[in-house]
């Protein structure tokens, strides 16, 4: 049987292995828009559908460094957690 500082642990160890993945795939989806927007940038310069997109792919930007700062403030967080419960 888990003790509670058992529970704890595979808890916080979880919730850590999460955020790590969280900020894993923030990272491709920067890439990935990067690499987008260049090759947009390349094709469709001078097309009116330049325009539309290139909001498009600053929307897209924003919330992915919203999901970055999110992720980034949930691990600030679970380092207090961490230390209670490597203590316990």
């Amino acid at each position: 049987m888990m003790t509670d500082t058992g529970k704890e642990k595979c808890a916080h160890t979880s919730l850590r292995n999460e955020v790590d993945q969280l900020q894993l795939s923030t990272n491709h989806l920067k890439n990935l828009v990067y690499s987008m927007s260049v090759v947009m940038s390349e094709r469709m310069e001078h097309t009116q559908e330049y325009e539309a997109l290139l909001t498009l792919f600053d929307t897209v930007r924003n919330h992915i460094e919203d999901v970055q700062g999110s992720s980034e403030k949930i691990s600030e967080l679970l380092e207090p957690c961490a230390l209670e419960v490597s203590k316990g």
